[in-house]
């Protein structure tokens, strides 16, 4: 076991650091498809489509040099033959892993590569990518997608890189180790798929089934890649959209000559789409499905990044009622909040905090809640507490963001004399929250402050959920001008504004 667990946190080092390069997937923060011909604000350049050739003529002024993977091509290509401009295939060129293998040959085997006077051309050949040139900290990818040509920028200095800690996982658990066999296929399966990017349909090619018994029955999945140099499993699991992104992939190597190889799901890992929306990863093959919950592997992680900027990540304990969810949840994403939902009875296992802005926990009755549920809010709040990040009790909820303050300050040695709890003002929901928070700042009024520094804000239960205001300038707007909260929409529009000021 001790070999397990030290071999698994090797590997999850690695994965880390990976993601940590400057020009990484973390890095990633733009995605435009190419007409014949395009710019956008801030590009180097306008961009032009001509017979497979893609040029980009640089900007007066713009400096602007080869990426490594083309100055490697521009020189493979010098040394075939006397002429800088003639282009050459490279079999060197890498497919990154957010696309997918096709069963077609492409006519050459790698991008082709020219440099002009004022700018760069290149071609690629189908499902292609190259690193193509840089501009200061941003780097320049072309892609190729089912013929679909488009750039990809990727920023050395990205908000998201600069935040990135580690990816969240599950615990490594030996239980998700399965000895599975490999069948090949004569010949490989092309099967059509969905991507991360909704307007985008790729194919791709299975190569043969592996195979393995669980609790849960026989399991059979669809593998591609190649035999000879490495098979990969992209599966979906009920775990989906709850604790782990829409799909996950596992890397399953090579099998031995008899068909045999390990799949370990402590092991999977999240696509690139999870962290950045400028992906193109493929979907898992139709009915790739894992018949149990798969809690190993990568949990999704809390950081984003989208149009919006990088995202609001939020932990929210909750036991709403679906009609309120149906209403509020949607704004969450309008008003840039990325919340993880988790239920306190069903969503009991240990969550890290690395990466999320803040915590929140709301419900109006504790009586539905286990007393396991109970103690693990309490060493939720506790743990944001003690690593001073913003945390939010709401209504009856609240009494575990007090219980935690009370306890840690207790074991620190702390005599705060507070006998008497403040029990709020009837008809008004009571929020608590650690002082990291500056509610006034968001036009919150703060109506008492204990002694171990905690803020209390109440709010009256008698205000509708949507509000009057139809743009986001609108809630601002409100917001600044310290008007009255006259909805709970205007309410979570606040507190999203409180975290990413605190941010």
């Amino acid at each position: 076991m001790n070999q397990f667990v030290t071999e698994w946190n090797t590997w999850r080092d690695s994965r880390n650091s990976a993601l940590a390069t400057p020009f990484g997937w973390l890095s990633v923060s733009g995605l435009h498809w190419l007409d014949e011909t395009t710019t956008w604000p801030d590009a180097p350049g306008t961009f032009r489509v001509d017979d497979g050739w893609v040029s980009v003529t640089l900007e007066p002024g713009t400096k602007a040099g080869p990426a490594a993977a083309t100055f490697d091509l521009m020189s493979k290509s010098a040394e075939a033959g006397p002429n800088p401009d003639e282009a050459s295939p490279s079999s060197s060129a890498s497919v990154p892993s957010d696309t997918t293998i096709l069963p077609k040959i492409p006519e050459i085997s790698g991008p082709e590569v020219r440099v002009k006077e004022n700018g760069f051309s290149a071609k690629l050949p189908t499902n292609g990518s190259l690193q193509w040139f840089t501009v200061g900290n941003v780097l320049y990818e072309l892609i190729d997608r089912s013929g679909r040509i488009g750039i990809r920028v990727r920023d050395a200095k990205s908000p998201l890189l600069g935040k990135f800690f580690e990816v969240p996982v599950f615990d490594p658990d030996p239980s998700f180790v399965f000895l599975a066999k490999f069948t090949p296929f004569e010949t490989p399966e092309v099967h059509a798929i969905s991507t991360a990017q909704d307007d985008l349909n790729v194919e791709t090619a299975a190569v043969g089934t592996v195979s393995f018994t669980s609790e849960a029955g026989e399991v059979r999945l669809l593998a591609t890649g190649n035999p000879a140099s490495g098979l990969q499993l992209d599966f979906h699991d009920s775990t989906n959209g709850v604790s782990t992104p829409a799909w996950r992939t596992l890397d399953l190597g090579i099998p031995n000559h008899d068909g045999s190889l390990v799949v370990d799901f402590n092991r999977a890992v999240n696509y690139p789409f999870a962290f950045t929306a400028f992906a193109t990863c493929p979907a898992p093959v139709e009915g790739n499905v894992v018949p149990f919950d798969v809690t190993a592997g990568e949990r999704t992680p809390p950081f984003y990044f989208s149009e919006a900027g990088i995202n609001v990540p939020f932990l929210f304990y909750v036991w709403w009622d679906e009609e309120s969810a149906k209403v509020t949840r949607p704004w969450y994403a309008r008003f840039g909040l990325d919340p993880t939902l988790l239920n306190p009875n069903h969503d009991d296992v240990a969550q890290s905090l690395v990466g999320f802005d803040g915590v929140a926990m709301s419900g109006g009755d504790l009586t539905p809640l286990t007393r396991k549920a109970r103690s693990h809010l309490v060493k939720v709040a506790t743990e944001a507490l003690t690593s001073r990040i913003p945390v939010i009790g709401i209504g009856a909820y609240a009494e575990f963001v007090v219980r935690a303050q009370r306890e840690l300050r207790e074991s620190e040695g702390y005599a705060d004399g507070i006998e008497q709890e403040y029990s709020g003002t009837d008809g008004k929901l009571l929020i608590v929250m650690n002082n990291e928070l500056m509610p006034q700042r968001a036009g919150f009024d703060v109506v008492h402050t204990d002694a171990s520094g905690l803020l209390y804000v109440e709010m009256p239960y008698d205000i509708p959920l949507e509000s009057d205001f139809s743009e986001v300038d609108e809630f601002e707007a409100a917001m600044h001008a310290d008007a009255p909260i006259n909805s709970w929409e205007e309410f979570d529009y606040r507190m999203v504004c409180l975290i990413r000021q605190h941010r």
